[in-house]
């Protein structure tokens, strides 16, 4: 009797694999997607995926449709795996891009409601960007002050230097000629000498010493330049959503 009963399970497991249709469950779990059956849907459409007999173009249509009963079923992580299997059998199917962009907006987070904190400091730093600017402005603007200033005394001292080696040269030239540099008796005093009387021979006076050489400016100085403002703050992290990871 244990045997007749062992033989009986046999029997039915190998009639059980014969009689297995992956097309048909395929048709089965499309009839029930469009049913809103979904967790038959996902059953069926399993099924027939396992059991590695539908050919490539029905096995890609099965990863698509399972995919789109996750998708109604909620289960957006499920569903962007058989959108992306269904494009890698066919990259060129618009259906399954649909799926898949469906299924990642599911998993994207939404992003953070505004923050008085953040937009405060977005508005403080515009503020000080602002600032920075001027001040930027000023000191180019002083700085070009400065070299037109520097230029100007560089030029005065070049010509008062030059004006000063003039000088030299009549100096060293009157000591070298005293004649020269001899002044017309009388007529720079306005008075002659007396007759019958001796006048000392005196000797002519050397021109003027030539005044001391110009002192050269110092090195332009220049105002620091203003600090920059502070980073500008970051936005605060976004608030994790429905089918957020």
């Amino acid at each position: 009797m244990k045997r007749l009963l062992v033989a009986a399970v046999a029997m039915a497991a190998l009639a059980g694999g014969a009689w297995a249709d992956p097309l048909g469950d395929a048709k089965a779990g499309l009839a029930a997607l469009n049913g809103a059956d979904y967790a038959a849907s996902i059953k069926l459409f399993t099924a027939a995926i396992d059991s590695g007999k539908l050919v490539k173009g029905d096995q890609e249509l099965a990863h698509l449709k399972r995919g789109e009963a996750y998708l109604a079923a909620s289960d957006a992580r499920a569903a962007l795996a058989d959108a992306n299997k269904a494009l890698d059998l066919d990259p060129q199917d618009k259906e399954a891009m649909a799926t898949r962009d469906r299924a990642q907006a599911l998993l994207t987070p939404p992003p953070a409601p505004p923050s008085p904190e953040v937009d405060k400091a977005k508005a403080d730093y515009a503020a000080a960007t602002a600032q920075y600017q001027a001040q930027q402005q000023a000191y180019q603007a002083q700085k070009q002050a400065d070299a037109d200033a520097y230029a100007k005394q560089m030029a005065d001292y070049k010509a008062a230097d030059a004006k000063h080696q003039a000088d030299v040269a009549a100096w060293e030239a009157c000591k070298a000629d005293t004649v020269k540099c001899a002044p017309t008796t009388g007529a720079a005093t306005g008075a002659t000498a007396p007759a019958g009387t001796a006048t000392a021979q005196a000797a002519p006076p050397l021109a003027p010493k030539p005044a001391p050489a110009p002192v050269k400016p110092a090195t332009q100085q220049t105002a620091k330049a203003a600090p920059k403002p502070a980073s500008k703050p970051a936005d605060l992290p976004p608030i994790a959503g429905v089918g957020s990871y």
